[in-house]
């Protein structure tokens, strides 16, 4: 909006002669505008009003602005008087007619001003165009904002955006002056890309120079790989997590985003540079955690997503010499009927070499077995003090039976062909079905008459054990979370 300063200067305040009892003193109004008569939309327009009275007297009263027959100022007469220095007038293209009024006073007469006529013409604009990626493979999503600046104002209105001839869609432009729009470019090649805005009554309009958008082939596939600077890690370390992402072909150099996952939660994101984003952390608590790191893709290359890494963060040493069992994880996960490995460390004050680990475990739920892993890597394990944890579960299956569920039963009925070599005994035939009904009846009865049955294998659900561990005398005990996954 355009900056107006109208004021009233150069009043002639002289003693007053003696005036009439009937008849006011005639007074004048001189009107100038100080700037050029002919601006641009959003240029300033100062005008100056001098009141005078034919005595030579001084006057009083108020002098109100006009343009047309809409009053935009009022001021009390006072030498240097003047409105506000952006008032809410908007003085729009187009020719504006100026005057001034004076109100009179007790012993003065009202007048008004001559006329000043002001031309305001259209802001002139440029409109810039700029895109988020070039090139940009087929199907790949590219946004186009068009900034549109006026010479002397901001602008309003809208922005259309054109494939060459085609009009690909309009944008609103916002008080930052900008319009944006988002298109997914289908067709290989080059494209002339150009914004053209609209303009309004106050501005005009105008068209961005071409931008040439080029279209390549389909999205490049990429692999996403997920390293860990230490593993396992002790609690509070802080380990940087690196994410390398490479395009098939290695044609196109990938950008945008990395996300690092674990179960769904997001723990952290980094940009990608130079083939790969790094994100650290020192606050991963002590245990398993399964880490996989997911890459969005941008404009030329398709996301992937990592292999899963399983981070071991150990918890920290004890203090003081005293026994302390350490398991890699702090939460062991196992499906129902399935089994699980978990390493263990323990320590102990005990002076001597360290002996091997003996492992037990209590609290854990029916149908549940916890042992030590022997061989290379289990008790005997050459570092001494170390030992490998097994949590074995049973798959749920019908009242007494060991067959799991899913797995097809054997059948309680004879063979077909004992049934055919009977078959021509009718007292024998019965007697066999005599015998097969009442196996059925007992079939049924025992899997599920009592309604007590408990022959189900490890129920799932979250239980709370305790591992205990045994080394040359000394015991230590970790409690641990124990999830059964159906």
């Amino acid at each position: 909006m355009p900056k107006f300063v109208w004021m009233i200067a150069g009043l002639i305040l002289l003693p007053a002669a003696t005036a009439g009892a009937q008849t006011k003193v005639p007074s004048t109004v001189s009107l100038e505008v100080t700037t050029p008569l002919t601006v641009f939309y959003g240029e300033p327009i100062n005008g100056l009003a001098q009141v005078t009275a034919s005595d030579g007297s001084a006057v009083t009263g108020t002098v109100t602005f006009y343009d047309g027959t809409k009053s935009f100022c009022v001021l009390t007469l006072a030498n240097n008087a003047s409105c506000p220095a952006e008032p809410e007038q908007d003085f729009g293209a187009g020719t504006h007619v100026f005057t001034a009024m004076y109100s009179g006073d007790a012993t003065h007469a009202s007048a008004t001003s001559n006329a000043v006529s002001v031309t305001v013409k259209q802001d002139t604009t440029e409109t810039v165009l700029a895109s988020s990626a070039n090139p940009v493979a087929a199907g790949g999503g590219v946004v186009y904002t068009a900034t549109v600046a006026g010479a002397h104002a901001p602008v309003a209105g809208t922005v259309t955006f054109y494939d060459a001839a085609a009009a690909m869609g309009s944008a609103t432009v916002n008080g930052s002056g900008t319009a944006a729009l988002s298109v997914l470019m289908l067709a290989t090649g080059d494209h002339a890309i150009t914004a053209r805005y609209a303009g309004n009554g106050n501005s005009a309009g105008s068209v961005s120079a071409a931008l040439h958008e080029t279209v390549q082939g389909t999205l490049a596939a990429t692999t996403t790989t997920l390293t860990a600077s230490a593993n396992p890690a002790t609690a509070g370390e802080s380990v940087v997590f690196t994410a390398k992402v490479a395009a098939a072909g290695g044609k196109a150099a990938p950008t945008g985003t990395v996300t690092f996952v674990e179960g769904g939660a997001v723990l952290g994101s980094a940009a990608v540079k130079a083939g790969s984003a790094a994100w650290s952390s020192s606050t991963l608590s002590a245990g398993s955690h399964s880490i996989v790191a997911q890459y969005a893709g941008d404009a030329m290359t398709a996301g992937s997503v990592s292999a899963a890494l399983n981070e071991v963060v150990n918890a920290q040493a004890s203090q003081g010499g005293s026994d302390g069992l350490t398991l890699g994880v702090s939460q062991v996960t196992v499906a129902a009927g399935d089994w699980v490995t978990v390493p263990v460390k323990m320590t102990t004050s005990a002076s001597g070499m360290a002996k091997a680990v003996s492992l037990s475990c209590s609290g854990l739920p029916e149908e549940t077995e916890c042992s030590s892993v022997t061989g290379a890597a289990g008790a005997q394990d050459a570092s001494g003090g170390t030992a490998t944890l097994r949590i074995s579960t049973s798959a749920p299956r019908d009242c007494a039976s060991s067959t799991p569920y899913g797995v097809p039963a054997k059948s309680g009925l004879l063979p077909l062909g004992l049934l055919l070599v009977v078959a021509g005994r009718r007292r024998a035939w019965k007697g066999l079905l005599g015998v097969m009904l009442a196996a059925g009846m007992i079939s049924t009865m025992m899997g599920c008459g009592t309604g007590t049955c408990t022959d189900l294998g490890t129920r799932p659900g979250t239980y709370t054990i305790t591992v205990t561990g045994s080394m040359g005398g000394a015991q230590a005990s970790q409690k641990v979370k124990l999830v059964v996954t159906p």
